[in-house]
Protein backbone atom coordinates (compact mmCIF):
# COMPACT_ATOMS: atom_id res chain seq x y z
CA UNK A 1 0.00 0.00 0.00
CA UNK A 2 1.54 3.72 -1.00
CA UNK A 3 1.18 6.45 0.99
CA UNK A 4 0.06 9.64 -0.34
CA UNK A 5 2.51 12.78 -0.67
CA UNK A 6 1.62 15.56 1.82
CA UNK A 7 -0.51 18.24 0.45
CA UNK A 8 0.45 21.34 0.58
CA UNK A 9 -1.76 23.98 2.00
CA UNK A 10 -3.96 24.24 -1.15
CA UNK A 11 -4.51 21.09 -2.11
CA UNK A 12 -7.16 18.30 -0.88
CA UNK A 13 -6.17 15.61 1.01
CA UNK A 14 -6.12 12.14 -1.26
CA UNK A 15 -7.60 8.85 0.68
CA UNK A 16 -7.42 5.77 0.11
CA UNK A 17 -10.11 3.26 -0.17
CA UNK A 18 -8.82 1.82 3.12
CA UNK A 19 -9.21 5.71 4.75
CA UNK A 20 -11.91 6.38 3.35
CA UNK A 21 -13.89 3.69 5.25
CA UNK A 22 -12.50 4.06 8.19
CA UNK A 23 -13.16 7.92 8.16
CA UNK A 24 -16.85 7.12 7.11
CA UNK A 25 -17.36 4.38 10.13
CA UNK A 26 -15.60 7.17 12.42
CA UNK A 27 -18.58 9.60 11.18
CA UNK A 28 -21.13 7.81 11.23
CA UNK A 29 -20.20 6.77 14.95
CA UNK A 30 -19.60 10.57 15.57
CA UNK A 31 -22.89 11.98 14.22
CA UNK A 32 -25.19 8.98 15.94
CA UNK A 33 -27.84 11.14 17.56
CA UNK A 34 -26.11 14.26 17.15
CA UNK A 35 -28.99 16.94 16.77
CA UNK A 36 -29.64 17.92 13.26
CA UNK A 37 -28.40 21.43 13.29
CA UNK A 38 -24.65 20.50 14.03
CA UNK A 39 -24.72 17.48 11.28
CA UNK A 40 -23.97 19.88 8.44
CA UNK A 41 -20.52 19.91 8.50
CA UNK A 42 -19.79 16.67 8.96
CA UNK A 43 -22.05 15.72 6.04
CA UNK A 44 -19.84 17.75 3.92
CA UNK A 45 -17.00 15.87 5.45
CA UNK A 46 -18.32 12.56 4.33
CA UNK A 47 -19.38 13.84 1.14
CA UNK A 48 -15.61 14.56 0.70
CA UNK A 49 -14.56 11.44 2.06
CA UNK A 50 -16.51 9.05 -0.09
CA UNK A 51 -14.93 11.22 -3.05
CA UNK A 52 -11.80 10.54 -1.53
CA UNK A 53 -10.45 14.15 -2.01
CA UNK A 54 -10.94 16.26 0.83
CA UNK A 55 -10.73 20.06 0.29
CA UNK A 56 -8.58 22.55 2.84
CA UNK A 57 -11.51 24.00 3.64
CA UNK A 58 -12.84 20.48 5.71
CA UNK A 59 -9.17 19.62 6.45
CA UNK A 60 -9.41 20.90 9.94
CA UNK A 61 -12.65 19.26 10.60
CA UNK A 62 -10.96 15.84 8.74
CA UNK A 63 -8.33 16.28 11.60
CA UNK A 64 -10.21 16.71 15.07
CA UNK A 65 -12.61 13.06 13.44
CA UNK A 66 -9.06 11.43 12.73
CA UNK A 67 -7.76 12.76 16.02
CA UNK A 68 -10.11 11.64 18.19
CA UNK A 69 -9.89 8.40 17.03
CA UNK A 70 -6.16 7.86 17.44
CA UNK A 71 -6.61 10.35 20.70
CA UNK A 72 -9.46 7.94 22.74
CA UNK A 73 -7.95 5.18 21.49
CA UNK A 74 -10.90 4.21 19.48
CA UNK A 75 -8.92 3.64 16.04
CA UNK A 76 -6.47 0.50 17.76
CA UNK A 77 -9.45 -1.21 19.24
CA UNK A 78 -11.51 -1.08 16.91
CA UNK A 79 -9.18 -1.54 13.44
CA UNK A 80 -6.04 -2.68 14.79
CA UNK A 81 -2.70 -1.59 14.26
CA UNK A 82 -2.87 -1.45 10.64
CA UNK A 83 -6.55 0.81 10.88
CA UNK A 84 -4.43 3.21 12.95
CA UNK A 85 -1.49 3.16 11.11
CA UNK A 86 -3.88 4.06 8.11
CA UNK A 87 -5.34 6.97 10.30
CA UNK A 88 -2.05 7.88 11.50
CA UNK A 89 -0.85 8.66 7.85
CA UNK A 90 -4.12 10.43 7.27
CA UNK A 91 -3.80 12.28 10.49
CA UNK A 92 -0.24 13.27 9.10
CA UNK A 93 -1.43 15.44 6.17
CA UNK A 94 -3.55 17.54 8.03
CA UNK A 95 -3.10 21.46 9.05
CA UNK A 96 -1.82 20.12 12.55
CA UNK A 97 -0.56 16.84 11.48
CA UNK A 98 1.89 18.55 8.57
CA UNK A 99 2.82 20.71 11.80
CA UNK A 100 3.42 17.99 14.08
CA UNK A 101 5.81 16.31 11.37
CA UNK A 102 7.90 19.59 11.39
CA UNK A 103 8.29 19.72 15.04
CA UNK A 104 9.70 16.32 14.93
CA UNK A 105 11.56 16.92 12.65
CA UNK A 106 13.18 20.28 14.14
CA UNK A 107 13.57 18.54 17.48
CA UNK A 108 15.49 15.39 15.71
CA UNK A 109 17.58 17.98 13.91
CA UNK A 110 18.37 19.70 17.01
CA UNK A 111 19.29 16.66 18.45
CA UNK A 112 21.42 15.18 16.04
CA UNK A 113 23.73 18.46 16.42
CA UNK A 114 23.69 18.91 19.85
CA UNK A 115 24.54 15.01 20.67
CA UNK A 116 26.84 14.05 17.32
CA UNK A 117 29.92 12.06 18.34
CA UNK A 118 29.08 12.75 21.93
CA UNK A 119 29.06 9.58 24.32
CA UNK A 120 25.57 10.14 26.24
CA UNK A 121 26.00 9.70 30.25
CA UNK A 122 22.43 9.55 31.01
CA UNK A 123 18.97 9.26 30.60
CA UNK A 124 15.65 10.34 32.75
CA UNK A 125 11.96 10.95 32.38
CA UNK A 126 10.38 12.40 34.66
CA UNK A 127 6.42 13.70 34.77
CA UNK A 128 5.34 17.37 35.47
CA UNK A 129 2.11 16.84 35.56
CA UNK A 130 -0.50 13.88 33.29
CA UNK A 131 0.13 14.19 29.86
CA UNK A 132 3.38 16.29 30.09
CA UNK A 133 6.64 14.28 30.62
CA UNK A 134 10.28 15.05 30.18
CA UNK A 135 13.29 13.46 28.90
CA UNK A 136 16.81 14.33 30.51
CA UNK A 137 19.72 13.83 28.26
CA UNK A 138 23.78 14.14 29.64
CA UNK A 139 26.39 13.44 27.18
CA UNK A 140 29.86 15.03 27.38
CA UNK A 141 29.91 18.65 27.06
CA UNK A 142 25.84 19.31 27.17
CA UNK A 143 22.89 18.68 28.40
CA UNK A 144 19.06 18.87 26.99
CA UNK A 145 15.72 18.35 28.25
CA UNK A 146 13.12 17.42 26.00
CA UNK A 147 8.92 18.45 26.78
CA UNK A 148 6.59 15.89 25.36
CA UNK A 149 3.19 16.76 25.49
CA UNK A 150 0.50 14.88 23.72
CA UNK A 151 0.39 17.73 21.13
CA UNK A 152 4.16 17.32 20.92
CA UNK A 153 7.49 17.34 21.69
CA UNK A 154 9.98 20.12 21.60
CA UNK A 155 13.22 20.99 23.26
CA UNK A 156 12.69 22.70 26.30
CA UNK A 157 16.08 23.71 27.33
CA UNK A 158 20.09 23.16 26.17
CA UNK A 159 22.92 23.74 28.43
CA UNK A 160 26.83 22.86 29.25
CA UNK A 161 27.13 19.40 30.62
CA UNK A 162 29.24 17.19 32.06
Amino acid sequence: MSRAAPPTETEPIELGEDARELIAAELAHLVEGMPDERRLPFERLFSAVATGQVEPELAPLLERVVGLALDTGRARRLYRAEGERVLTDVFRRTPGGRELVRDVEAVNRALGAALAGRAVRGVRVGMRTLGHFTVELEAEGVSLTLAVRKDGVAIESVGAGG
